[in-house]
């Protein structure tokens, strides 16, 4: 031990920088806290752990004041430097304390009860200025801790350096002396993984003008010391120590390991298979609805549109499809010799299958009725023959629902068109009301309901509503799923309960029914099936092209929709297959999906193949060197997002992306005092792994 120094007392080690821990004496595993005192923006480093915090404070207090501290510095997560925080925050007493740290320590640190809000380094361009003070942060990942780092003092050239350079001493000395090595090679090699990276942390700071070294255990390094100390450690056999028994028990571990691997790659074979299978089921369910789906209007009077948007997708053969229970229909039919337009838009009860058989059902009832002839008495009024219509097709399809005894039951809206009298009938059984958008302005023009569902026993007796139409008006029918929505208010999402939003969106969108259905998957996330009808009756301007939307939009706005949840992995689902013949926007979205779920290699797969198909897409480059810049190859993310910027310079993310490349390469060619890659003095390990991360563009 240094004996001329009085350790009951702050010892100043550089200019305004103050060495405050306490002594322990027979204690191999000395802590230490530092101050440096910047008027009343000091900082406080490391401050420690309850065993030493009584002479920690007489120490801040002797040279300055406590609450004089506006930062504290946590190097890593360990109770030995992080514990006393919550009671310092309460002598402190300061709202605009601030700790400094890595952002994966927040995670761990909060858990001693901290209060203060953090600037985390790696947000901040690892560096911070204090009103002109200015502290620059390296990480060393794992040694020990993931998001471990050093502060290194631009004013004083002090590098704090937390358990990098630290020792376990029995004869502790305050400075290091010429046999410091062997006092921190046995510390090293437990608590550092490997010598790699021990060297990765150590090739950050060498060529750093350091006038001393500050660690948090053991002595304070010398400049003259620095050089000699860090060319020993490259060489230090780094590890956990393992004793026999336990390696016999790890190796027999890894043996259970393997097995139970073979195991579960089998399992999961034996899961994809049935998965495979299931989809197989599904995949004959829609050749059996997608014939019952039709629209075979064609007047010059009435056009009629819908979008039937099922909610389970799956991809069989790698081909989009999808199933559900809702269903539209259009077609002609014939009553005393007179052509009328039947419609129908319904929501047959259950999921998947289940919904789906309902549907093909209907779908089969509504086929067979479009094929006969409806005769009454020709006595009788038109609205008596049309009554008659309603009651025989309403018993027969409650006929054949009731059968299934509640197994199968299905809400609709079931109408028909008199194109010479301009009028609706229809009959509502328990769907959604009704929606007439006319001169802006969207309304329901169902009342109360008046029908139980197909299949269920109705207490009401049928009633056939009217409806005249005027010119220009459209009339909106759709399954419950346009209105059963989550809504994300800014903190949670939340189930729509305003009746009239559907409503509002309809005005919003002036009618154009794929409008309608972007805007809805836009603001929500829709729980259930989607099937709108739209019929219009002598309307201005019409454009077919703005109320269809084909299969394969459909699909993008699923993939687009679970994207905009955060729901990578199920849009992954959507989006699997050889990506060969994938277009470019569905590879850029299983780019973009993998680069949310932090695996940026597999990114690169499918952002290459997409550069491949569109060497010049801008999208495509600017999240090319997201991934490189992710890899930690700045290099290559800073010559994509050059490209990018070329093609759209008006890219104000793409341009501060590249300022801060550009930083981090200088900041890089500083430290390793060489340019990045492959300038002179680069040795041969370093110019192959170079020659390696451009080969990545070949994959």
């Amino acid at each position: 031990m240094n004996t001329t120094l009085d350790f009951t007392k702050a010892i100043e080690i550089a200019k305004n920088t103050y060495w405050i821990g306490k002594y322990l004496e027979n204690d191999p595993f000395q802590c230490h806290p530092y101050l440096i005192v910047n008027n009343n923006e000091s900082i406080l480093i490391d401050p420690g752990s309850m065993l030493e915090i009584d002479a920690i404070i007489e120490k801040i207090n002797s040279v300055s004041n406590i609450q004089n501290i506006k930062y504290i510095i946590l190097h890593h997560q360990d109770p030995d430097l992080a514990a006393a925080v919550p009671y310092l925050e309460t002598l402190i007493q300061r709202d605009d304390l601030v700790i400094i740290t890595h952002s994966r320590m927040t995670f761990l640190v909060k858990h001693y009860g901290i209060k203060s809000q953090y600037y985390r380094i790696d947000h901040q361009n690892f560096e911070i200025d204090i009103n002109g003070y200015k502290l620059k942060f390296y990480t060393t990942p794992y040694c020990h801790s993931p998001g471990a780092f050093m502060t290194y003092d631009v004013q004083t050239k002090v590098l704090f350096s937390s358990d990098l350079f630290g020792g376990l001493e029995e004869s502790w000395e305050f400075y290091a002396g010429d046999d410091y090595f062997k006092k921190i090679e046995g510390f090293h090699m437990a608590y550092m993984p490997s010598r790699d990276i021990l060297n990765y942390s150590l090739r950050k700071i060498e060529n750093l003008d350091i006038e001393l070294i500050a660690p948090q255990h053991g002595s304070i390094i010398t400049k003259d010391k620095i050089k000699p100390l860090i060319e020993k450690m490259k060489e230090m056999e780094c590890g956990l120590y393992i004793e026999k028994k336990y390696s016999e028990d790890l190796t027999s571990t890894i043996l259970k390991l393997n097995q139970l691997k073979k195991e579960f790659e089998v399992s999961l074979e034996e899961i994809k298979q049935l998965k495979r299978s299931q989809d197989g089921d599904y995949y004959l369910a829609t050749l059996l609805i997608k014939p019952l789906i039709v629209n075979k209007i064609n007047s010059d009077k009435f056009k009629i549109d819908f979008i039937n948007i099922q909610k389970k997708s799956f991809l069989f053969k790698n081909k989009h499809n999808q199933l559900g229970g809702d269903l539209c229909y259009a077609n002609y039919i014939k009553i005393n010799n007179q052509n009328y337009i039947l419609f129908f838009n319904g929501d047959a009860m259950g999921k998947s299958i289940q919904g789906t058989s309902g549907a093909i059902v209907m779908g089969t009832i509504l086929n067979s009725i479009s094929y006969r002839h409806f005769d009454y008495v020709q006595s009788m009024s038109e609205f008596f023959h049309i009554s008659e219509f309603f009651y025989e097709i309403y018993n027969e399809i409650q006929s054949i629902f009731l059968s299934f005894s509640g197994a199968m039951m299905l809400s609709g809206v079931l109408g028909i068109i008199d194109e010479k009298e301009e009028k609706m009938y229809y009959i509502n059984a328990e769907h959604p009301y009704v929606v007439l958008y006319r001169d802006g302005k969207a309304s329901y023009i169902d009342k109360e309901l008046t029908l139980r569902k197909f299949g269920f026993l109705s207490e009401f007796s049928l009633k056939v509503n009217m409806f005249d139409f005027k010119e220009n008006d459209v009339i909106f029918i759709g399954s419950d799923g346009k209105d059963d929505l989550l809504l994300y208010d800014g903190v949670e999402k939340k189930l729509n309960t305003d009746p009239n939003l559907f409503l509002s969106i309809v005005e919003k969108n002036q009618g154009k029914l794929k409008n309608i259905i972007n805007f809805i998957y836009k603001i929500s996330e829709p729980t259930d099936d989607i099937s709108i009808m739209r019929i219009s009756f002598k309307e201005h301007n019409y454009n077919k092209n703005h109320h269809i939307i084909d299969e394969d939009r459909i699909y993008k706005i699923k993939i687009k929709s679970y994207i905009r949840q955060k729901n990578f992995k199920k849009a992954l689902e959507l989006m699997e297959g050889p990506s060969e013949n994938q277009p470019v926007d569905i590879l850029l979205y299983r780019g973009y999906c993998f680069l949310n779920l932090q695996r940026y290699l597999k990114a690169l797969k499918y952002l290459l193949k997409a550069k491949e198909k569109q060497p010049d897409n801008p999208v495509v480059l600017k999240f090319l060197g997201l991934a490189y810049y992710y890899l930690k190859n700045y290099k290559l993310a800073k010559e994509y997002w050059e490209k990018a910027i070329e093609l759209k310079p008006e890219d104000s993310l793409l341009n501060k992306n590249l300022k801060k490349v550009n930083s981090i390469l200088e900041r890089q060619r500083v430290l390793m005092g060489k340019a990045q890659g492959l300038s002179q003095g680069v040795d041969k390990k370093e110019q192959q792994i170079d020659t390696l991360k451009y080969e990545l563009e070949k994959i």
